[in-house]
């Protein structure tokens, strides 16, 4: 019965990881995979996250199944980071909220959800993270794409967005990227945002937040305001949250979906909807990840530890992205860079191209994705100045 299989291609983010480990020139430098690195190169455990463990060790709590919609104090701390510790939403209990495995699960039973009870189309901005257009149309939906990024100005084409939102149909889903946007770290102002938010409403579209990188922006709050004139405006919506970046639990697969409803008996409608969704597909999420996050932030002092080292990350991509940029400036490089100082998070998006990005990888070793999408986390002290003389040869040529 396997005749008839094909082999298919790796994933084009995780596939750079098998080919950057098969390269042995010493020199190589992965920049593809979003995942935050220290100075040295090397993958990052919080201190936070160890004293958690150890508090969580200490207490020897059981290992039974969780409720299927996940560890309560987890979901209920998660919507604190989202939309703020008072917000009237959570008075009101008009979210239904549940754990995911990850970011990527939340988006995927947010979509089956979707698909569930609406038959509109999805509409996903150009560019987006690869992995959306995977997710959405996996769980039967009609993808369809938005104006994002303009290549000629290197930032946010808000013009075309809008023109774009007054064409698409009534209860249509759309997704957003509430910070640090992923591919190309370019975000609307908060003044475009108060206009993206009336042109959905008056076009009755259906807001889906994905919000991976809360705190690698400017701060924790500040990069959930987009979410949070959302909801202030009246919006039913939907957010997907990951615990990955800001807390360094990549492989512990932490997330939440929450969805704004009209009242709190709508909400409780939801969640068992959700919920048969969780059951059906992975019965309920893991512990771990979730209790680390919920004892962090309901310790003052492990919170603010968290925070100091958030403020670390956060601040190391800021002047590893400037250095860069007035390296490659030094280097009297044919193209102006100096676009890259705008854009926010762990992503750069470079406007190499793929010949560029080709020639990177096979001269001189440098990995990043086909789209010139760089991950700043990935430069460092010891591989800055590598980097910086291999992009201004191929620029060159």
């Amino acid at each position: 019965m396997f005749n008839q299989i094909d082999l298919l291609p790796d994933d084009p983010i995780f596939g750079l990881n098998i080919l950057f480990s098969q390269d042995t020139r010493p020199e190589k430098v992965n920049l593809g995979i979003g995942a935050y690195k220290d100075e040295w190169g090397n993958p990052v455990v919080l201190s936070s996250v160890r004293k958690a463990e150890q508090l969580l060790l200490e207490q020897k709590l059981d290992k039974e199944y969780p409720p299927m919609e996940g560890v309560v104090d987890f979901i209920q701390t998660s919507l604190k980071l989202v939309f703020g510790s008072n917000h009237f939403l959570l008075k009101d209990k008009r979210i239904a909220a549940i754990q995911s495995v990850g970011g990527t699960g939340a988006l995927r039973i947010g979509a089956e959800f979707y698909k569930e009870i609406a038959s509109g189309p999805v509409f996903l901005s150009t560019p987006t993270w690869p992995n959306h257009l995977q997710i959405f149309r996996s769980a039967g939906m009609q993808v369809n794409f938005y104006p994002y990024y303009s290549e000629e100005t290197h930032g946010f084409d808000f013009d075309r967005m809008c023109a774009a939102i007054r064409t698409m149909p009534p209860k249509s889903l759309i997704i957003l990227h509430a910070c640090c946007h992923n591919p190309t770290g370019v975000d609307p102002t908060f003044e475009q945002w108060k206009i993206l938010s009336e042109l959905i409403k008056e076009h009755q579209l259906v807001p889906f937040f994905d919000f991976a990188y809360q705190g690698f922006g400017a701060n924790l709050e500040q990069d959930a305001q987009a979410i949070r004139l959302f909801a202030e405006e009246g919006h039913e919506m939907f957010v997907a949250s990951s615990y990955s970046k800001n807390f360094g639990l990549y492989g512990e697969r932490v997330g939440t979906l929450a969805i704004v409803t009209p009242d709190a008996s709508t909400a409780l409608k939801v969640k068992s909807h959700l919920k048969q969704r969780i059951r059906s597909s992975y019965s309920m999420p893991p512990l771990h990840g979730a209790r680390i996050v919920s004892t962090i932030v309901q310790s003052l002092s492990l919170q603010q530890e968290w925070l100091q080292e958030l403020e670390k990350m956060r601040s190391r991509i800021r002047n590893i992205r400037k250095a860069f940029v007035n390296r490659l400036s030094e280097a009297y490089c044919a193209l102006d860079f100096s676009f890259m100082n705008e854009q926010l998070g762990m992503f750069s998006f470079s406007g190499l191209d793929e010949k560029q990005v080709l020639a990177l990888r096979d001269q001189y070793g440098i990995y990043t994705p086909l789209n010139g999408r760089i991950n700043v986390a990935g430069l460092n002290s010891s591989n800055l100045d590598y980097v910086v003389q291999a992009v201004s040869q191929i620029v060159k040529s």
